[in-house]
C-alpha cells in the first residue's frame, strides 16, 4: 500500500491553494467544505474563484506565486496549469514542512485527493492510488447509485443509538456488541 489513508480534521486551518482556475476552485471549494481557512494565491481567477472570494469563503492573494504565502499553512494544493511553479511549490513545501498536493503530479505530492462520496455524514473516499483518476470517479459515482441509500438511514439510526447509549450504564464492550448488531441488521434489510 503506497498511501495511508486518513481523514484530516482542518477545521480553522490555513490550507492555501496555488491557481485560480477551476481546478483551484474545486480544490478550494472542498477545503472550505472541510472548514478550512483558505488562502488562494493566483495573479488571475476564474469567475468561480471570484465568486468565492466576493462571498468572502477564501482570502485571495492576487498575486504570482512566492514561497513566503505559504508559510504557516498546514496544507498546499498547487493547481495551476504551469509545472514549474507547481513544482517549486512542492520544493518550497517540503522544505517549510508543509503537506502538499500538487494536482496531476502524485511523484511531487505527499498526499493524494481521493474522489469524495459525501451524504449526511457518511464520507467514502475511493482512489485507485493517483494510477487511475476517473476510474476513481466513476467507482464514486457507481457506490453512490448503488449503496448511499441503503446506508444513510442506517448511520442515522445508529449514531442516534450510540448517543442514547452513552448516557446508560452500559459498559464499552455492551455499547459496542449493540451498536455492531445494530449495523449488521440495519444492511441486511432490503
Amino acid at each position: 500500500m503506497k498511501y495511508y489513508p486518513a481523514f484530516l480534521d482542518l477545521h480553522g486551518k490555513r490550507c492555501c491553494v496555488i491557481g485560480g482556475g477551476s481546478v483551484a476552485c474545486r480544490k478550494a471549494r472542498s477545503l472550505r467544505a472541510a472548514g478550512a481557512a483558505v488562502t488562494v494565491i493566483a495573479p488571475r481567477l476564474s469567475r468561480g474563484m471570484e465568486v468565492l472570494a466576493a462571498k468572502a469563503e477564501v482570502r485571495c492573494i492576487r498575486q504570482a506565486y512566492q514561497s513566503k504565502y505559504i508559510r504557516g499553512s498546514f496544507l498546499v494544493i498547487a493547481a495551476t496549469a504551469d509545472p514549474a511553479v507547481n513544482s517549486r511549490v512542492s520544493s518550497d513545501a517540503a522544505r517549510l514542512k508543509i503537506l502538499s498536493n500538487i494536482v496531476d503530479c502524485p511523484s511531487k505530492s505527499d498526499f493524494i485527493v481521493p474522489s469524495v462520496l459525501h451524504k449526511q455524514g457518511l464520507i467514502i473516499a475511493v482512489s485507485t492510488s493517483g494510477l487511475a483518476p476517473s476510474l476513481s470517479r466513476q467507482i464514486r459515482l457507481d457506490l453512490r447509485k448503488k449503496l448511499v441509500e441503503k446506508y444513510t438511514p442506517a448511520l442515522r439510526a445508529i449514531a442516534k443509538e450510540r448517543r442514547r447509549l452513552r448516557g446508560t450504564s452500559a459498559c464499552f464492550a455492551r455499547r459496542k456488541h449493540i451498536l455492531a448488531r445494530m449495523a449488521r441488521r440495519a444492511l441486511r434489510a432490503p
